[in-house]
């Protein structure tokens, strides 16, 4: 009887320990924050999604905890971006002209040959011109952490080298959905065809377009090499990337996790930019492995008179300005 009694006991020791703990369990539980993005998971921007995870978690002390979701697995740009608002999914990153349709002065960013070389284009987007962006996203329950990138943009064929305005006429384009872009290559004589990433490789197989323009960490990570033969090395635009989270769940967090989210979210930008600069090389090397023949001598000049004042006179037209003028003015 005394054993029993003991069990007893004990047994409601324990129950009582569990009923104890159950609470403080819960709120050690760390919050979690979907983060989706359409590249592939080799890419650069996947590279820094799995740092910026690992920062957070990190600094947070295991408070927060990202989950990313590479290659389109929670849907294409825009069905994520609004998903983001919504607040079905957390965190989301794409090319800045995704978020022209919010706020055309997006735009501005995408305006073909615009910055002289890289560190024009990042010091656009970490500075003044990249905040006021930024606050445009506010109004749409979107908050940004910060400017990554999807970096400038080459073209490539499947068979048609590119060297001159007249290689383009005619040419079937996957571009993205931005009126800058569509506008710049309808004037060189192409045939632009937005299209989300997750259904290009398949169009360029098929035939259902000729040509893409990415990166080339995107292009080699997508392995477009296998149906594109032609790469030139054209930079003819500069392509940022708005990592936005959530509005609404950004403001919920206290202040000091949400400053870990800026602050790794800035971290992991540079981490970007560091490789892709050091990986560069590696990856034209890897192309030409594969059968493409990369052309890396490309004079501008001829296809900025056909595009240049055209497009950013449109900009203006529907912008004003101003925002270009700082562009043009950042040393």
């Amino acid at each position: 009887m005394k054993r029993l009694a003991f069990l007893k006991t004990v047994w409601a020791a324990l129950a009582l320990g569990a009923t104890l703990a159950a609470p403080a369990a819960a709120q050690t539980a760390p919050t979690k924050i979907r983060f989706a993005h359409a590249g592939p998971e080799t890419a650069s921007q996947h590279l820094a999604a799995l740092e910026f995870a690992r920062l957070v978690k990190e600094r947070s002390s295991g408070k927060l905890e990202v989950q990313v979701f590479p290659g389109s697995q929670l849907g294409n740009d825009s069905t994520v971006i609004g998903a983001v608002r919504g607040g079905t999914i957390d965190m989301m990153m794409a090319g800045s002209g995704n978020f022209s349709g919010m706020s055309s002065k997006f735009d501005v960013l995408d305006i073909p040959f615009l910055f002289r070389n890289p560190a024009h284009a990042y010091a656009t987007v970490d500075g003044d011109v990249g905040q006021r962006l930024a606050r445009e996203l506010e109004p749409h329950n979107l908050q940004q952490l910060a400017f990554w990138e999807v970096g400038f943009r080459s073209i490539t064929t499947k068979n048609r080298p590119v060297t001159k305005p007249e290689d383009v006429k005619g040419l079937k384009i996957r571009v993205t959905p931005n009126p800058t872009h569509i506008q710049a290559w309808k004037l060189l004589g192409a045939n632009p065809i937005p299209m989300p990433l997750g259904e290009l490789y398949q169009a360029l197989e098929s035939g259902a377009v000729d040509s893409q323009e990415h990166p080339v960490d995107i292009t080699y990570a997508a392995k477009f090499y296998e149906v594109q033969k032609q790469l030139t090395l054209s930079r003819h635009a500069f392509t940022a990337m708005p990592v936005v989270m959530n509005r609404k769940k950004f403001d919920a967090l206290p202040p000091a996790l949400q400053q870990v989210l800026l602050a790794s979210a800035n971290d992991a930008k540079l981490f970007q930019r560091q490789l892709n600069q050091k990986n560069e090389p590696g990856i034209l090397a890897e192309l030409r492995k594969h059968g493409m023949n990369v052309i890396e001598t490309f004079d501008p000049a001829p296809f900025r008179a056909i595009v240049g004042d055209a497009v950013r006179q449109s900009f203006v037209a529907k912008n004003g300005p101003e925002l270009l003028n700082a562009v043009d003015a950042v040393k």
